[in-house]
């Protein structure tokens, strides 16, 4: 106890059986304390504490050849690397948007609703990494799961991306080879729902037969019918890489294109060659490529394609109808309906190489007619030959 009524508290470091008390910079009132004054009671001291122990703890495990130290050699190893990451401040917001600066803008997106999310819950757009604890976080999920429904998909990949962002932050502040450490939490470990599985978006052939024959009387709604069954009838081609796509992409009948939320992370930048059927034909004739010169972002295009496609799920009598459902549906009806072999069907979808063929493909030149012959199965079973 000190002269002004406060106590001084202390960590009591153990080692090879040797016990020192070292001042941690915290001081506690009576009204902090238990009545016999041998606790903390106060919740926001205590985790402050609990805070000051676990980061001296992970210091301690990062000196090399602590067991030929002694106690108090061990302190100052631990307290010299304190000391070198005092006074570090690093807002993850600002960091995040320096991180995902460098992802392509899709992946970037969905770090930006994540980060907006928590800055949501948290009142403010401005948050130092180590303010981030286990309490946050689990406060965080629940005002998540408030909103959206327990074991909500938003949980998960919101807290995911939190994580991800606060995990590259550990990455670069801290230092192995020196000991240290400046970012001490690992706030997420463990905090992470597990994601739901999708939701099956696949429609029934009498469905899709629907939603071709509807008559969306908006132009809207037009275009949304028509981008729907284009990217059926191309295989399932993401609204991203249709917004793209120009008239000159398709040479001697053949679409050719790199797939866009993949083309970075492939070494043969996703292409895909996608011979254009009558179809696919008569439906790009109604309309000016590219679509990109009439919206400013695939973002955009693709909203505006969703909102279309409410008015042909509401004519077709479905509770609900996005973009996802072409593709999903592509792959149902060739696989369970025309019976195209399953790697076939990962062929026509631009999926990697499955079965761990990927070194026998560099050996193999790539022949395109039978994922040609797979889509025109399933078009002749949806419209006839």
């Amino acid at each position: 106890r000190k002269a002004d009524g406060t106590r001084l508290v202390k960590a009591r470091v153990t080692h090879k059986r040797k016990t020192i008390r070292k001042p941690l910079g915290i001081y506690a009132s009576d009204a902090q304390l238990t009545r016999d004054k041998t606790r903390i009671r106060d919740a926001a001291l205590l985790d402050a504490v609990e805070s000051a122990i676990d980061r001296l703890r992970m210091v301690a495990a990062t000196v090399e050849g602590a067991e030929w130290m002694d106690v108090d050699e061990l302190w100052r190893q631990v307290s010299a690397r304190m000391e070198a990451a005092k006074g570090f401040s690093l807002d993850i917001f600002v960091f995040s948007k320096t991180v995902t600066a460098k992802m392509e803008k899709g992946t970037a997106d969905g770090y930006r609703f994540a980060f907006n999310a928590f800055a949501s819950y948290l009142g403010r757009d401005r948050c130092d990494v180590n303010e981030i604890d286990r309490r946050m976080v689990s406060g965080f999920r629940e005002w998540i799961e408030s909103r959206n429904g327990k074991g909500c998909r938003a949980a998960s990949a919101y807290l995911e991306k939190l994580r991800h962002i606060h995990n590259v932050a550990r990455d670069t502040y801290n230092d192995d080879d020196t000991g240290v450490v400046r970012i001490p939490r690992r706030p997420f470990r463990g905090m992470v729902p597990p994601s739901p599985p999708s939701r099956h978006r696949a429609l029934t052939l009498d469905q899709l037969r629907m939603v071709a024959a509807s008559q969306p009387v908006t132009r809207r709604g037009r275009l949304a019918k028509d981008v729907f069954m284009l990217s059926f009838c191309l295989m399932g081609m993401n609204t991203a890489d249709i917004y793209r796509m120009e008239g000159s992409d398709i040479r001697d009948g053949v679409l050719t294109y790199n797939r866009s939320k993949t083309d970075s992370r492939r070494s043969d930048k996703a292409v895909m060659c996608v011979r254009v059927e009558r179809e696919a034909a008569e439906i790009l004739s109604r309309w000016t490529l590219p679509f990109s010169s009439r919206y400013a972002t695939a973002h955009n295009f693709s909203n505006a394609v969703d909102y279309g496609l409410e008015e042909v799920a509401a004519l077709c009598g479905f509770d609900s109808l996005t973009s996802y459902y072409a593709r999903h549906t592509w792959a149902t009806l060739a696989r369970n309906e025309c019976r195209v072999p399953k790697d076939v069907v990962s062929e026509c979808l631009n999926h990697v190489s499955v079965g761990g063929e990927r070194v026998t493909d560099i050996y193999i030149a790539r022949d395109w007619t039978r994922v040609w012959e797979a889509n025109r199965k399933v078009l002749d079973l949806v419209f006839g030959k």
